[in-house]
């Protein structure tokens, strides 16, 4: 953290320049890491296919039945024995090698029977064998490794077997100085280091002068800045032209920027009176739009009577507007004694658009319904009249429903608004299962399918817009039906409408904690009582 804290107090060209030093050291130190490891790796195994062409070829190099006549120290006479050495020496030189041998095990002793060194005699014995001998004398197969030899030091070998034509056995191997791979690896890891160092050196000046003819004209304009503000953003405080000599005519980001930044202070006191004038605008938009607002809510019915219908029904509503005006609404009222008509909607579109289409359709609403009393006839009516020159395509998502509060029957027609849900006496809680339908508004000639619901004693039923189920917490994650539902649940079963309104509002809130509101929040619950209740 004070790493990070001190890198975002340094300046621009440091801020360029350090990332690219550092992306520099860590890929040269990569590479050559890498290159040295893979070039060792390429060495070792290039001596090894070297030294194991010269063991393959060593018999073919050799008279056909020479291993055939290898019988005793007197087998083979010195004059061929040097001859044979001879060649396998020249060989040896061209292929990169120190030893080259073939061994005969008799009496348990190792002697050597061919070699390439001009200072072993025939039938010399290998005193101290290395341990890669025997190791290829037990398991008959070709041994490639780096072994101590307590006469010849460490070695690089490959040995292997061999037969003659009887099947006797010999062993044959090439080998070279551990040293000499060394001095090799030694070599290849100078290479790559020189190799690194300098890409690493042209990298560090490719990033300084990088940084600094990036960083130069920002400077500039810095101080430029710094010089306009100090001066109150007077005219006569000027951009040097040097930093765009060619306008905006070319494809050099600084330059532009510089051009722009000329531009900028050529137009800013424009920009200033007409930001004015834009503030001015907005701020009477706000007053009109919280003006509207206010208009909105005279169209909203006033608190339920708890003693309207002889205390059989309790109902409680809510609209939080997003903002000044929404695009919500809820309405109820008694079409007779015994008949409750109660709606809720949520108008496409936000501001002031929505807020006078809501106030069209609650009066189409509460005309519709004092004619017809059937909630499908009213929507269609709504619909029709609402589609009639609506040029802006808006429309509103409508359940309207009325209760018999006699039998607790309820007839409903939904236009395309989300399925209320049935909180039962018992507590449990579900949607109700209704046909969503065309919204209302967006099309004419429309119809909708009348359904009913039978209300029992002590069951509430809670309406509401999508601004409850799609409300956002801080985590950008929505509130939901199936939350809204836990929450329906968790509440007592004899809970008041007033109650259960309060409790999901409250958990929409928790929910949503600092998040700002983005959509207009309304519900409307309405519970059936049993016959006879005292009025609260």
């Amino acid at each position: 953290m004070k790493l990070l804290n001190w890198y975002r107090r340094q300046t621009v060209r440091r801020k360029i320049f350090l990332p690219f030093f550092a992306i520099t050291l860590l890929s040269s130190t990569l590479f050559t890491v890498y290159g040295f490891i893979q070039n060792v790796r390429a060495i070792e195994n290039e001596i090894d296919k070297r030294l194991l062409i010269a063991a393959l070829t060593m018999p073919q190099l050799l008279p056909t039945d020479y291993f055939d006549r290898v019988q005793n120290p007197d087998s083979i006479t010195e004059e061929e024995h040097w001859a044979n050495t001879r060649r396998l020496e020249l060989f040896l030189s061209n292929v990169g090698g120190t030893y080259l041998y073939a061994l005969h095990r008799e009496s348990n002793r190792y002697y050597f029977v061919a070699s390439a060194a001009l200072d072993t005699p025939y039938w010399t014995e290998y005193e101290k064998p290395a341990p890669n001998i025997y190791e290829v004398q037990k398991t008959w197969e070709v041994n490639i490794s780096t072994t101590p030899d307590p006469d010849y030091g460490l070695l690089r070998s490959v040995v292997m077997g061999h037969k003659d034509a009887a099947g006797r056995r010999f062993i044959v191997g090439a080998d070279i100085h551990a040293y000499e791979v060394e001095a090799l690896k030694r070599r290849a890891f100078l290479n790559f280091f020189l190799m690194g160092f300098a890409s690493f050196l042209l990298a560090v000046v490719f990033s300084y002068v990088a940084s600094y003819t990036i960083t130069q004209p920002l400077i500039r304009l810095s101080n430029f800045t710094r010089r306009l503000v100090e001066s109150d953003f007077s005219a006569a405080t000027r951009l040097d032209a040097a930093l765009f000599p060619d306008g905006n005519q070319t494809k050099a980001e600084t330059a532009i920027l510089a051009y722009d930044f000329d531009r900028m202070q050529a137009n800013l006191a424009e920009h200033i009176e007409q930001l004015k004038f834009t503030q001015s605008a907005r701020e009477r938009a706000e007053s009109e739009l919280r003006i509207a607002g206010q208009i909105q809510e005279t169209f909203l019915p006033g608190p339920f009577a708890p003693t309207e219908f002889g205390g059989r029904v309790q109902l409680q509503a809510i609209m939080k507007t997003a903002k000044q005006a929404g695009g919500d609404l809820f309405d109820y009222f008694a079409l007779d004694d015994a008949h409750l008509f109660f709606a809720i909607g949520d108008v496409s579109g936000k501001g002031m658009p929505a807020a006078m289409f809501m106030s069209a359709v609650v009066v189409l609403l509460r005309s519709a319904a004092k004619q017809w009393r059937e909630p499908a006839e009213i929507l269609r009516h709504v619909n029709d009249d609402l589609a009639i020159r609506n040029e802006s395509c808006t429309f509103v998502t409508l359940f309207a429903g009325i209760l018999d509060v006699r039998t607790g029957e309820t007839v409903f027609a939904n236009g395309g608004h989300n399925p209320p849900r049935l909180r039962t006496a018992a507590g449990a809680v579900a949607a109700v299962p209704t046909k969503t339908n065309m919204v209302v508004g967006a099309m004419d000639g429309r119809t909708f399918a009348r359904e009913t619901l039978a209300l029992r004693p002590g069951d509430t039923l809670v309406l509401y817009t999508d601004g409850v189920t799609e409300a956002f917490d801080e985590n950008d994650k929505l509130y939901g039906e199936e939350r809204m539902d836990r929450c329906l649940g968790a509440l007592p079963a004899e809970a008041s409408a007033a109650e259960v309104l309060q409790g999901v509002v409250a958990d929409v809130a928790a929910f949503a904690g600092a998040r700002e509101q983005s959509d207009d929040i309304t519900m409307l619950v309405l519970r059936y009582e049993p016959a006879g209740p005292k009025p609260s």
